[in-house]
């Protein structure tokens, strides 16, 4: 579990993700494995874990790709699902247990500054990377976490001007609102110059 008492600049996500937005995301949980199962697949595909390995799954959610890759692990492998939001945790912990999966343990950490542990053979995350108020202490904490030659794979969204499935309905919506409250918008997304 993660040290109450040492701050964290993740803070603000850390409450988000244990209030509204984690609350929400487990309600719809299944739509939204649904949506992110084909791209979590791909980097599956590259980070092609093996029976018996011991791997960490950042950001695991509510669990879907962690108990995927106890799957790929098998009976002798384990994987380490990390999270930090309480409510996705227990939807997590609640789900049930594929008969051929290796162990599949699930952990309350940000995994930005808390001790994930060691020796993992990979790290593994779908969509939980881009949180990180500084990801390079992140990634330099994630390292430590592996063992020498220990592969990583990953699916983040690029930045918002590059996804504009998004980007273009929250300037649609921020437009109107420009009149009255100058400033980046409701959705934070910066006007065109």
């Amino acid at each position: 579990m993660a040290d109450a008492s040492k701050p964290s600049s993740n803070a603000a996500q850390i409450e988000d993700w244990n209030a509204a937005v984690g609350r929400t995301w487990t309600q719809f949980q299944e739509q939204l494995e649904r949506q992110l199962d084909p791209l979590g697949r791909e980097a599956l595909r590259a980070l092609a874990p093996l029976p018996g390995e011991h791997i960490l799954d950042i950001g695991c959610g509510c669990g879907a790709t962690t108990l995927d890759l106890a799957v790929r692990v098998g009976p002798v492998g384990s994987v380490v699902g990390v999270d930090v939001s309480v409510p996705m945790l227990d939807v997590a912990r609640r789900r049930s247990r594929p008969a051929d999966a290796g162990r599949a343990e699930f952990l309350q950490l940000d995994a930005q500054h808390d001790t994930l542990g060691s020796a993992f053979d990979a790290a593994f995350s779908r969509f939980g990377l881009m949180f990180f108020s500084d990801p390079v202490a992140a990634f330099k904490n994630i390292l430590t976490s592996l063992k020498h030659g220990g592969r990583l794979a990953f699916v983040c969204w690029r930045r918002l001007e590059e996804n504009p499935w998004v980007g273009v309905p929250l300037e649609a919506v921020n437009a109107p609102a420009r009149a009255y409250f100058p400033g980046p918008g409701l959705g934070a997304v910066p006007p065109k110059a």
